[in-house]
């Protein structure tokens, strides 16, 4: 009886962590042709309304195209020729957490704030393999080559 107590205290306390990680920060929409995603070392094509997650890598293929929509209403339109990692991503406005990392490691994105630009600017980050740029505008485009 004992055992039993501690097993469900076990999946009580664990559970509700392993779910919150295992929420999504984004959604897919409107894929244009070869749109894959990378997660846990499997690649499977992007349709929309497809879930995405922090660590995923999002690749367009050289006429391709998505939007995402993360959580806050912030905008990525991912152009051609495209690979970038969602690295990091909270919106919690009950804890007053914030946070939006996206690595871009070639190709173009069209970038559109949502809440976390206005409520948290400096919590925002986009990265290349050259640079780092701290949004504080509301919209931009960005190209790595």
């Amino acid at each position: 009886m004992v055992l039993r107590f501690f097993a469900a205290l076990i999946v009580l306390v664990f559970i509700p962590g392993w779910a919150l990680a295992q929420e999504h920060v984004a959604t897919a929409k409107t894929p244009q042709g070869s749109v894959t995603v990378v997660r846990d070392g499997e690649t499977s094509p992007v349709e929309a309304g497809a879930r995405l997650f922090k660590g995923d890598v999002i690749r367009t293929g050289s006429d391709s195209s998505v939007g995402i929509m993360f959580l806050d209403g912030t905008r990525l339109g991912v152009g051609a020729g495209t690979e970038c990692r969602i690295d990091h991503y909270i919106f919690d406005p009950l804890e007053d957490r914030y946070a939006f990392d996206v690595y871009m490691k070639r190709g173009s994105a069209v970038y559109s704030s949502g809440k976390i630009g206005m409520l948290k600017p400096n919590a925002i980050k986009i990265r290349t393999p050259r640079a780092t740029v701290g949004v504080r505008g509301t919209r931009f485009l960005i190209n790595v080559e």
